[in-house]
């Protein structure tokens, strides 16, 4: 039950803050089923727009990287090559930026309403899978109708996922935290990551980076993801174990973003 405004405590335990957004999951989901309905029920273009999107987004890739550069996917057609990797940027990069604004554009309810401001991110996961979710039913057709097999790798897709959501919340919560004092970090992260993705393995293999360079893909927490989830669904050589690195940078920032938040809930509303 929402009560109006209430002051939490000057301190909180890290278990009972936990606790209480646990709490707060009913209203968590409540706010992702309302951003759904608002992209999908009210519109019905909206829900084959991911869709088209993703397609848009594959067509041109393919079209530069697989047949105007001819980059080397070895047995795997470019196209299912590719979309593994388009799939969890979006969704890292929707997390991330949606994340940056979720304070600054829910003021009204910061200021009227009492609850965790962490749920205001955690909200975005669902609509997040959901067009994730849609994107992986166009690589499931294109898998099959080009031929490819489904391998035990599939089994860790869950898993991988879960790494991908944590990953891509430590970058986004901190993105939100720092909105508090840099109102524009919005338009920034749009830029930021149109930049990013090229430093990533989305449309072409880690490996063919030069190993004096492949530390930019190290570092990076979405790379990791990226180069495991291929290889849960495409098979192949394990990834690299540097890539592990990124990873646990993302788990660091994820942790340290829940402390931070922790920290400074009740000055959330004055700083907006």
């Amino acid at each position: 039950m929402l009560q109006k405004i209430i002051n939490p405590k000057s301190k909180i335990k890290t278990g009972n803050y936990l606790r209480m957004i646990w709490d707060y999951r009913f209203f968590s989901r409540s706010l992702a089923v309302g951003e759904i309905k608002n992209k999908y029920a009210r519109n019905v273009t909206g829900i084959f727009l991911s869709i088209i999107q993703t397609l848009i987004g594959l067509a041109i890739y393919w079209l530069i990287f697989g047949i105007a550069i001819k980059i080397d996917t070895g047995n795997i057609p470019y196209p299912v090559f590719a979309l593994p990797g388009i799939l969890v940027w979006q969704f890292f990069s929707y997390l991330v930026g949606s994340s940056s604004g979720a304070l600054i554009n829910s003021e009204h309810l910061i200021t009227k309403l009492y609850f965790p401001r962490i749920t205001l991110s955690l909200s975005k996961i669902l609509p997040g899978l959901l067009d994730m979710s849609m994107g992986f039913i166009v690589f499931i057709a294109l898998f099959f109708v080009m031929g490819q097999t489904p391998i035990t790798g599939w089994l860790f897709i869950p898993i991988i996922v879960i790494v991908l959501i944590i990953c891509a919340l430590g970058v986004g919560l901190w993105s939100s935290i720092l909105s508090l004092y840099i109102r524009d970090l919005s338009q920034i992260i749009i830029q930021v990551t149109n930049f990013l993705i090229f430093v990533t393995p989305v449309f072409y293999p880690g490996t063919i980076v030069p190993e004096n360079f492949r530390f930019i893909l190290y570092i990076n927490p979405v790379a990791g993801v990226i180069e495991y989830f291929r290889w849960a669904l495409l098979g192949g050589n394990l990834p690299d174990i540097g890539y592990l690195i990124g990873i646990g940078i993302g788990l660091i920032l994820f942790i340290s973003a829940v402390l931070y938040f922790k920290k400074i809930e009740k000055q959330i509303t004055d700083l907006l």
